[in-house]
């Protein structure tokens, strides 16, 4: 079974969060959090947040951080 991780980049900067979960998991996540203070959104406004694959590394999905 893949596990996936959520990653916040800007020109700057780039953290991860350190999940190994499910996409469903990353995605809705993602869903409640962006357009918050919550986490690093507060530090990514204007960057991206993305789910990458932990065994590929493969960008999956990637939003602009609202």
């Amino acid at each position: 079974m893949k596990t996936y991780d959520i990653i916040f980049n800007d020109d700057f900067n780039s953290n991860n969060k350190g999940f190994r979960e499910t996409f469903e998991y990353c995605r809705n996540w993602i869903a409640i959090h962006n357009g918050s203070n919550y986490s690093y959104f507060a530090d990514y406004k204007g960057g991206t947040v993305s789910i990458i694959c932990n065994e590929s590394e493969e960008y999956i999905h990637i939003e602009e951080v609202i």
